[in-house]
C-alpha cells in the first residue's frame, strides 16, 4: 500500500513518471518508458482500478479513485508523446524531457531514437483499454503501421565463440528470417542504428565494441505480439 502511495506521489502532473524518485539530476528525471518502466506502472494501475482481483491487495476507495485519475493522466501522456514523422503517428522513444515532452537521450550509447522494444508494451496497454476513444485507436493504428514498416526479415542473431572462447553475438544475413526490430531506430529515417560508449552512431552491431555488442539487447522480436493481437483488437473495437 505504501508502494501505491509512492507511485502516485512520483507521477508528474503531465502524467509521466521519472526513472527515479525522489528526483535525481540528469536523465534520471526524464519521463521513462525505458525497460517498460512506465508501461508496467500503468498495467498495475489498470488491474487495480478495474478491481480485477489480479492482486490480493485491496486498496481503499480513496486510493482507487486516485489510481483511476493517475491512469488516465498516464495514458494522456503516452498519447502526447507518440512521435510523429511528417504528420504520421509512429511509435515512442525510450525517454522524454519531463518539461517539454520532447525526445531525450540518456547514457552515451542511448541516443534519441524510436524504440522497437519499449513501444511494444505501450501498444499492448493501449489495446487492452475497454471502449477506446478515437485518439487511442489512432495511436494503435499508427504504431502497428510503423511496426510493419520497420520489421527486419533478412537477418537472424547467432552466437559464435571467439578464439578466446568468449560468446560473441553476430547478425547473419538470412532470407525470410523471423521478424526482428531494432532497439534503436532513427526518428527521421526509421533506419536501425547501434552505438558504443563513444556515442557515435553505427549501422551494424559488428561495428561496435565487444562489451556493448554483447551486453545490450540491440534487437527484439517482442513486436510480434502486437501484430498477432492487432486483428483480434480490430475485430473487438468494430463490435463496440
Amino acid at each position: 500500500l505504501k508502494g501505491f502511495d509512492y507511485l502516485l506521489e512520483a507521477q508528474y502532473e503531465n502524467g509521466g513518471w521519472p526513472q527515479f524518485y525522489p528526483l535525481m539530476k540528469g536523465y534520471y528525471s526524464h519521463i521513462t518508458y525505458n525497460d517498460d518502466s512506465m508501461a508496467n506502472i500503468l498495467w498495475l494501475f489498470k488491474e487495480l482500478k478495474n478491481e480485477s482481483g489480479y492482486y490480493s491487495i485491496k486498496p481503499s476507495i480513496e486510493i482507487i479513485d486516485k489510481i483511476k485519475i493517475a491512469f488516465d493522466k498516464g495514458i494522456d501522456c503516452i498519447l502526447k508523446t507518440q512521435y510523429k514523422q511528417n504528420g504520421e503517428l509512429t511509435s515512442w522513444c525510450a525517454r522524454y524531457d519531463e518539461v517539454t515532452l520532447l525526445p531525450a537521450k540518456a547514457r552515451a550509447y542511448e541516443l534519441i531514437s524510436l524504440s522497437g522494444k519499449e513501444s511494444v508494451k505501450i501498444v499492448l496497454l493501449l489495446m487492452s483499454i475497454e471502449k477506446p476513444n478515437k485518439e487511442i485507436i489512432a495511436a494503435v493504428e499508427g504504431a502497428v503501421k510503423w511496426f510493419e514498416k520497420t520489421k527486419i526479415t533478412n537477418i537472424k542473431l547467432e552466437t559464435e565463440l571467439t578464439k578466446e572462447g568468449k560468446k560473441n553475438r553476430v547478425a547473419v544475413e538470412t532470407e525470410n528470417a523471423e521478424p526482428l526490430w531494432a532497439r534503436f531506430i532513427d526518428i527521421n529515417t526509421n533506419e536501425p542504428f547501434f552505438c558504443d560508449r563513444d556515442g557515435i552512431k553505427k549501422t551494424s552491431i559488428a561495428e561496435i565494441g565487444f562489451e556493448r555488442r554483447n551486453g545490450y539487447a540491440w534487437y527484439s522480436d517482442d513486436a510480434k505480439a502486437v501484430l498477432k493481437q492487432y486483428p483480434i483488437w480490430k475485430k473487438q473495437i468494430s463490435i463496440h
